[in-house]
């Protein structure tokens, strides 16, 4: 059986070089660097667990998340971001957000995110 789908949508290629350094030998890996490359692999690639940067040059990220949820609503997306916001997380799992994480981002606490993520995924229960 293949190894799960990530995506991995952040402008910034540092975040996602650690990312890949993180999650490259449980996961197989798709980069997305903006808003346009990120829909285009969702539709495409229909991946597992999406990693979602809230804040990318011209796009909203709930917005962004919107549009993966109703391309692909069976992937799990959580969200990270450096702004620390209550309202901001509360909104993002309004809108279907699996779950939301805060930059710097502590390695095993995401490490377990992704994993709770990816067997909510896999065991077939509703979307978020």
């Amino acid at each position: 059986m293949d190894a799960p789908l990530l995506l991995l949508v952040d402008d910034e290629m540092g975040v996602r070089e650690s990312l890949k350094m993180v999650f490259g030998k449980a996961f197989r890996l798709l980069e997305a660097e903006n808003v346009d490359a990120a829909i285009s692999h969702v539709q495409e690639a229909q991946p597992d667990v999406v990693l979602l940067d809230v804040l990318m040059p011209k796009a909203d990220g709930i917005e962004v998340l919107r549009r993966i949820k109703g391309i692909h609503p069976g992937c799990a997306v959580i969200m990270l971001t450096g702004v620390n916001s209550q309202q901001l997380a509360a909104q993002a799992m309004s809108c279907g957000a699996f779950d939301f994480i805060g930059k710097p981002f502590d390695v095993v606490d995401l490490r377990e995110k992704v994993a709770r993520a990816l067997a909510h995924v896999t065991s077939g229960a509703p979307s978020a």
